[in-house]
């Protein structure tokens, strides 16, 4: 009978998941990105759009499953600069036609559950990458920070009247986002215009999570 020490922890367990799926899976998404953008053909492109969002879905539960084991959604100080910039390099990668664009202070700090904080801000990405279609469009984000609140504001082109429309999702739902805000006592909205979606979070500070 193995003895305590020789079990795999459920730490260790989602670290070796992670390598396992999510490398092959950056590379795999890089690799329909290029085919994408090579071929002249409208069902090649189609192919290789479903590819990389099942890849993307796929990368979001391993993210998902990840945090859940290593953090727990007590409040600590989150790098909101550093955790953006990590979300939008792997949308760089699986949809070089489109533009990502980041533009806030360096080292923006936010005391809160990194774990809420990530899967709020993965999703609102998300979001917006797939409004794009992934063929053309730009997504940006930027940040304002007073001593009242921190707001991020996300702003990206669209071809589709509202996010109901969207063909794909992770299937978190911007519900859960407004409730997991509501737990850092936070707030968002979105402005929908001709082309474009803007979508707006902010949350206050001296807020604990609950």
């Amino acid at each position: 009978m193995p003895v305590l020490a020789d079990v795999p922890m459920p730490s260790m367990i989602a670290t070796a998941l992670a390598h396992e799926i999510k490398n092959p899976a950056a590379l795999a998404m890089a690799y329909a990105g290029i085919v994408r953008q090579i071929s002249s053909s409208e069902e090649i492109g189609e192919y290789c759009n479903l590819i990389q969002n099942a890849l993307m879905d796929i990368s979001d539960l391993v993210q998902e499953l990840l945090f859940s084991v290593h953090h727990n959604p007590q409040p600590c100080m989150v790098d909101i600069s550093a955790t953006l910039a990590e979300m939008l390099e792997e949308y760089r990668m699986a949809m070089p036609c489109v533009i990502f664009k980041l533009d806030i202070p360096a080292e923006l700090l936010y005391h809160a559950s990194e774990q809420y904080l990530r899967l709020v801000l993965s999703n609102l990405i998300k979001n917006a990458a797939e409004a794009t279609d992934g063929t053309s469009g730009y997504v940006k984000i930027y940040a304002t920070d007073t001593y009242r609140c921190l707001q991020i504001t996300i702003r990206n082109s669209t071809k589709i009247a509202n996010v109901a429309e969207k063909k794909h999702s992770n299937g978190m739902g911007i519900g859960i986002c407004h409730w997991l805000l509501q737990q850092l006592g936070g707030e968002m909205c979105f402005e929908s215009n001709v082309g474009e979606c803007v979508t707006t979070v902010s949350l206050p500070y001296g807020h604990e999570s609950r």
